[in-house]
């Protein structure tokens, strides 16, 4: 028989349930959000003596001394490490300097908003994010740059580009917070070279799936030359992991994260309930959630998730949620399967 914390579930909307049944899938993803407060920045996780996770510290791997040892030994795979290795070019830390006033007190299970004390504050927060379309502009397109030394500048450069950054919608709510946002491209370690990106509007805000698309602003063409050749390699890689990782117990679960607003680190764990919402995307792909062991602290709110066996490509992955202290588990926002 199955181990029932490893089995697919389907939402009331799906099947009969009653209202327990109900009331214990809401709960598998209700907890407490995990966003730092500033001006928390550690060398590492296991640096940080007061988070209550710290027992979980020592699985967080910092991501320039990850390898294919790291992962379990059915799973060092060359292609899987290098889907670890595009996620992580690709993941920023995200650094958001104000709450808005328009964040709610509660959300709909009566339970305290993250920041929400903080409301029409100057309060900084961050969390993660991942970097996925991008456009480059150029003179022709006589498009002028939307940053804010570019238009306090009074003669904007039409030669830059926009990227959409993924995350959370707790960790960026609206536009008030999307423009006081800015990204850290390339933090991979303290002494990195850092790319800024600035932070200049919001594409989409569903609190629901807690998922928003930040949109940002780089002078770096060459960065955008960078990010396309990854961005396209993806669907390789995870093509052929698709035809590796077969078995219905394959359920591994990456997360690449800032923790404790430390360089990027690798964790790697298991899925424990995979939960179909009942709705399906344009390309017939049901929308899901997660429950995992995989390790998360603060600031690791909005990381993708990569997990095994999923057949969408990166555009609508889940991303890390939250934490649940009474079950001691994780959960993710809504993707696609």
């Amino acid at each position: 028989m199955e181990d029932p914390s490893t089995q697919s579930v389907k939402t009331n909307s799906d099947q009969n349930t009653d209202s327990n049944d109900t009331l214990k899938y809401q709960g598998r993803y209700r907890g407490r959000h995990e966003i730092g407060l500033c001006p928390e920045v550690v060398a590492s996780p296991t640096k940080v003596l007061n988070c209550e996770k710290k027992i979980k510290h020592k699985e967080f791997i910092p991501y320039k001394m990850f390898s294919m040892m790291n992962f379990p030994e059915h799973y060092r795979d060359i292609d899987l490490l290098q889907i670890v290795h595009i996620i992580a070019f690709l993941t920023v830390k995200i650094i958001v300097k104000g709450v808005s006033q328009d964040r709610p007190l509660f959300d709909e299970s009566g339970h305290p908003y993250p920041l929400a004390e903080f409301r029409g504050s100057e309060e900084s927060h961050f969390g993660t994010g991942r970097i996925g379309t991008i456009w480059s502009y150029s003179e022709n397109d006589d498009k002028p740059c939307p940053c804010s030394k570019c238009q306090n500048s009074g003669n904007p450069t039409k030669v830059w580009g926009l990227i959409r950054v993924i995350t959370a919608v707790h960790v960026v709510f609206d536009q008030k917070e999307a423009i006081r946002s800015e990204c850290l491209f390339g933090f991979d370690s303290l002494d990195a070279v850092l790319t800024l990106l600035e932070g200049v509007g919001m594409e989409r805000a569903d609190k629901n799936d807690d998922r928003c698309h930040l949109s940002c602003v780089t002078h770096d063409v060459s960065l955008l030359q960078k990010i396309k050749p990854k961005w396209s390699s993806y669907p390789i890689y995870h093509s052929n992991v698709l035809k590796k990782f077969t078995a219905l117990d394959d359920k591994l679960v990456i997360i690449v994260a800032h923790p404790h607003g430390c360089p990027k680190q690798v964790s790697i764990g298991d899925w424990t309930y995979r939960d179909e919402t009942g709705d399906k995307s344009s390309e017939g792909h049901p929308y899901v959630k997660y429950n995992y062991t995989t390790a998360t602290c603060q600031g690791s709110s909005g990381a993708t998730l990569y997990i095994l066996g999923r057949k969408w490509k990166l555009w609508y992955n889940q991303i890390h949620s939250g934490y649940d202290s009474n079950n001691r588990f994780n959960y993710s926002g809504t993707g696609c399967d």
